[in-house]
């Protein structure tokens, strides 16, 4: 069996009060990093912490808007000027907005892209100032099965989403002369009861026209090969082996988590 460690090192995650960032967060405690844990607001990693704490995990908290430039680059500096480099960052904030395109104003495309995408330029860069330097590190975006494929009731999303691709393999190829591998994962529906996940069943139950959840998670189950849902932890494993040595030959690829559904 391989066994990932990442004793001594530490790992940046935002949006580590999501769904999605509480099970990447898991992944990467239990290999053994120090995880710096960001979101928006403190209050929305309660409950990760409260696990972290029962399980005596190395971490911190840090709140981070990730479209403050100022801001990102701070926390990154005081994550170095701490621990004395920044090993992985892992770019997990996101919002969604579930609009068809004609209903879709300028304010919520705009701000979309800001956080997802803009956003997570912010912290590539702020992190690349110290990676490139020290000529190691891992990056991990976050992106999603909208990668793929435009979504009707989800051009923002969808578009920003398509932009962490793009983002991802300009950067992998700024980095790989450095020995840093920048990778992205394509998740699909991740069943975790988040806001966004039940936004997006909402919107799917509405355009099936089913008159139950259950009905509709059936309907969307019959959509992958695997016939089940992706979990935050299936995230948090596909981020930990992108960000080991196991995937030290692997740059500006996106990894779809998806049950199948795509297959590229």
């Amino acid at each position: 069996m391989i066994n990932i460690d990442f004793t001594g090192k530490n790992v940046l995650l935002t949006g580590a009060g999501g769904g999605i960032g509480g099970g990447i967060a898991r992944a990467y405690a239990k290999a053994g990093a120090r995880v710096h844990l960001a979101d928006l607001k403190l209050e929305a990693m309660d409950r990760i912490v409260a696990e972290f704490k029962a399980a005596g995990y190395n971490y911190a908290t840090h709140a981070l808007d990730v479209t403050d430039e100022p801001a990102v680059n701070k926390l990154v500096e005081s994550i170095v000027a701490e621990d004395g480099k920044l090993d992985m960052l892992c770019n997990c904030a996101g919002i969604v907005a579930n609009a068809y395109y004609m209903d879709t104003t300028a304010e919520t495309f705009e701000k979309v892209l800001a956080v997802n995408l803009v956003g997570m330029h912010k912290c590539i860069q702020a992190a690349l100032k110290h990676m490139l330097p020290a000529g190691a590190g891992k990056i991990v975006n976050i992106a999603s099965a909208s990668t793929r494929k435009g979504v009707a009731t989800q051009s923002a999303y969808s578009a920003s989403k398509f932009g962490v691709q793009s983002l991802t393999q300009s950067v992998a190829l700024t980095a790989a002369a450095s020995n840093i591998n920048v990778n992205a994962i394509c998740p699909g529906l991740v069943f975790d009861n988040s806001g966004m996940y039940e936004s997006t069943v909402s919107m799917i139950k509405k355009r099936l026209g089913t008159d139950s959840e259950e009905k509709t998670l059936e309907v969307m189950k019959s959509w992958l090969p695997t016939r089940r849902f992706q979990t935050p932890d299936d995230i948090g494993n596909a981020a930990v082996f992108l960000s080991s040595d196991l995937a030290v030959n692997i740059t500006g690829q996106a990894l779809n988590v998806d049950g199948g559904f795509f297959m590229n």
